[in-house]
């Protein structure tokens, strides 16, 4: 028992510490310096955050943190950077709190505290790239504000209710590694859309209309081309809620010479893909967002919405010329026999 509570400390704190590493350091060095907390045998370690020294490099940094934290954007470019540190400091901190136990559980512990912290600052990297896609400062303001007070309470959680803490960093950590693909899908695709915003505003979008598909796509295209069908367009995309192919997926949008539409995605190591025989589309702008979303209607099923980033957005005048030019007929309602 007494090795769990050590070990659900441990892995708590590594936890905090990928959320805000400095805050965890110097607001768990200032309760034990003036005796806010007690240790549990084993933990004394853990007052060597008290000393002074740690105490004014954690508290400055910190004090640096707070300021860049609720900045959008520099708050990215902040948890990119501490993408390593974050980790480390997660990992050095589950030692100390682990203390000499035994050279086996030291190891084990400092790999469970790096992964811990690890996955916590890439859930909180991640949610500040979606927040920072919202136009009005105030979201990101509250989510750091939101994050401070987790990590003030948390800490105090940690040592007092060690045993469950280590339950919660358990079921945490297993449901973010289980939904990781969807996730890492959402964050690359939100921040591909970000770095083609930032070249839009420096008039670096891509105005034509290619014909050329990436690798990826060649095999599928080659599986669903008719005889004497060709190529007509072809624009990168994301996928936005569909079943077939995933979301967030990274796809091309294939225009036809026969009217169709094929959009090819790659998820993982898989490459899926969707003909759709068109009856309508329109084309949500949103003059203040990352994407530009167009809705079509394909002849049978869901609609299909697929995003374009500010990069690829200016083609979607084409491509809805083209969707008028070449929609199918809509299917007639089917009669209801008296």
């Amino acid at each position: 028992m007494e090795t769990l509570q050590l070990l659900g400390t441990a892995l708590g704190l590594s936890a905090l510490a990928g959320l805000n590493l400095y805050l965890t350091v110097f607001v768990t060095g200032l309760a034990l310096r003036f005796g806010w907390l007690e240790l549990a045998p084993g933990l004394e370690p853990l007052m060597v955050l008290a000393d002074p020294v740690v105490l004014t490099v954690a508290g400055a940094l910190l004090v640096l943190e707070l300021i860049v934290d609720k900045v959008p954007y520099a708050d990215n470019t902040w948890d990119t950077l501490h993408t390593v540190i974050r980790p480390i400091g997660g990992a050095i901190i589950g030692l100390k709190a682990l203390g000499t136990v035994s050279p086996q559980l030291d190891v084990i512990g400092a790999l469970l505290g790096g992964t811990v912290a690890l996955t916590t600052h890439a859930t909180k990297a991640g949610t500040r790239l979606m927040v920072n896609t919202s136009p009005e400062p105030v979201s990101n303001i509250i989510v750091s504000l939101t994050e401070n007070v987790v990590v003030a309470v948390g800490i105090w959680f940690v040592f007092r209710h060690p045993i469950i803490a280590l339950v919660i960093v358990v079921v945490f950590v297993a449901a973010f590694w289980y939904f990781a693909p969807r996730f890492f899908r959402m964050v690359k695709a939100y921040a591909t859309a970000m770095w083609h915003r930032l070249r839009a505003r420096r008039n670096e979008m891509d105005r034509t209309v290619s014909r050329t598909l990436p690798e990826f796509a060649m095999e599928p295209w080659l599986a669903v081309q008719h005889r004497h069908e060709d190529i007509a367009w072809a624009v990168p995309c994301f996928t936005g809620r569909d079943k077939i192919i995933g979301r967030n997926v990274r796809c091309v949008l294939v225009g036809t010479t026969a009217g169709r539409l094929v959009l090819i995605g790659k998820r993982l190591f898989r490459t899926r893909y969707r003909v759709i025989s068109p009856v309508g589309a329109h084309w949500v702008e949103d003059p203040g967002a990352l994407f530009h979303v167009l809705c079509i209607k394909p002849t049978d099923g869901a609609p299909l919405r697929v995003r374009f980033t500010r990069r690829h957005s200016p083609a979607l005048p084409a491509i809805l010329e083209w969707l008028e030019q070449h929609r199918q007929p809509a299917a007639a309602p089917a009669s209801v026999s008296a």
